[in-house]
Order: structure tokens, then sequence, then C-alpha cells
């Protein structure tokens, strides 16, 4: 480790080579434990990304179905929309049988 100080000569450690080394390898060993940390975060959110978008595109294909299904429903209805249905028709027969009582 050459460097200079601003002068141009070069630095004099007071520290003992074993201790800048210890300290430089346990520096480094820090850095890839961290850098792997966030490697693996990435990767899990990179999942989790791609499970929501799959979770969400099966769920827009089941609700389009689902929307297709109801307007086939109302196409079908479309023609008796304009009847009353049996029991609406029974209803109306009760009220009037009971307003014409009363």
């Amino acid at each position: 480790m050459d460097t200079s100080s601003p002068q141009g000569e070069p630095v004099q450690y007071q520290s003992p080579r074993r201790v800048q080394v210890w300290f430089l390898s346990r520096s480094r060993r820090r850095w890839k434990q961290k850098y792997q940390e966030l490697k693996q975060e990435a990767k899990r959110l990179r999942n989790r990304v791609a499970d929501v978008t799959k979770s969400r595109e099966k769920w827009r294909a089941e609700v389009e179905q689902l929307r297709q299904q109801v307007r086939r429903c109302e196409e079908e209805l479309a023609p008796f929309k304009g009847q009353p249905t049996q029991a609406e028709a029974k209803k109306k027969s009760a009220a009037r049988l009971v307003g014409t009582a009363g």
C-alpha cells in the first residue's frame, strides 16, 4: 500500500502490518456479507414481483371470463326483461286481492 501524502512523500503507517491485514480482511468479509444479503433480498423481491404479477394476470383472466359469462346471461335474459317473472306476477295478484278485499 504505497500512498503518498500531499507533499509526495510515502505515508508511514503506525499500525503493524498484521493489524492492517486483520482490519482490511474484516472489512472485506463484512462487505461481502452485506453484498450477499442484498443480493438475496433483491432475488426474493424479484420472485415476489413475479408471483404477484402472475397472480394478478390469473385474476384478471378469471374476471374477464366471468364478465363474458354475465354478458351472455344478460343477452339470454334480454327478451324476458319486459315480462314480469312468476314470483312478481304472484305478488301483484296477491296485492290486488288484498287491495280489493280491504
